[in-house]
């Protein structure tokens, strides 16, 4: 049977409204089966995006900015091909390891913060939005630091992905980042981040990896919610531990 996929496309994008960091949007699209409906979609809103930037990228045809050269700070070069379409944000899967300590179990670090939106606490992965002309590693290694203070190098980079492909376009990387635990520059790091003039208070948490899924079902527990990318990664984890043997 041949795909109907390839008659569906979005033919026209109205903005509907627009504050300092979304936009509504009204949607002409046709579905797989040549009907002509409507969708309501909300994007992220890039201060230092042109209009005629903006139409590129909502066709997939804009040069991604963010797949840059190796950095100053160690992020790898990104391989064009996956950022056609150029990420919004990024977010950080840390790997932590004591090379002095081999017997000690790696870990990850979380972050919890209050979201307005979710109206309590939510317990994420490090992350943040990609700057202009920054590469997805090198923006992980910056908001990894700004929001953990440790420091580490970039192991890989998903394709840009989509969080809530129902409600809205904004996209992700997933970005592994290796620390060394013994480094000078990640001892005695903070475990509360505060910028009041950000109004940004984190507070920052080790956990062993193999421990993570039942350390977030814990949370879970207590009332706190849960990121869906940090949870869809401990249960791969989980499940890969459990069938490994």
């Amino acid at each position: 049977m041949e795909s109907k996929l390839g008659v569906a496309k979005v033919e026209s994008v109205e903005t509907v409204a627009e504050t300092r960091f979304l936009r509504l949007e009204k949607l002409t699209y046709t579905t797989p089966f040549g009907i002509r409906r409507k969708w309501d979609r909300v994007s992220r809103v890039k201060p230092d995006e042109s209009l005629e930037d903006k139409a590129k990228r909502e066709e997939g045809d804009a040069e991604v900015e963010n797949d840059a050269s190796a950095d100053a700070d160690g992020a790898p070069r990104d391989d064009a091909a996956k950022y056609k379409r150029a990420a919004d944000a990024v977010c950080v899967f840390a790997v932590m390891r004591s090379r002095k300590h081999p017997e000690q179990p790696p870990e990850t670090v979380l972050v919890k913060q209050f979201r307005p939106a979710t109206g309590g606490t939510v317990v994420e992965l490090p992350a943040g939005l990609i700057d202009k002309g920054e590469s997805p590693g090198a923006a992980a290694l910056r908001e990894f630091k700004e929001e953990t203070g440790l420091t580490g190098s970039v192991l890989g980079v998903s394709p840009a992905t989509y969080l809530s492909a129902g409600l809205s376009s904004e996209t992700v990387c997933i970005v592994i980042v290796q620390v060394n635990l013994d480094a000078e520059e990640n001892q005695d790091v903070p475990t509360t981040i505060e910028r009041p003039e950000e109004n940004e208070y984190l507070e920052v948490e080790r956990v062993p990896l193999s421990r993570l899924l039942v350390h977030l079902d814990r949370l879970s527990e207590e009332g706190m919610s849960i990121f869906t990318g940090l949870y869809t990664l401990a249960f791969g984890l989980s499940m890969g531990w459990t069938h490994s043997g």
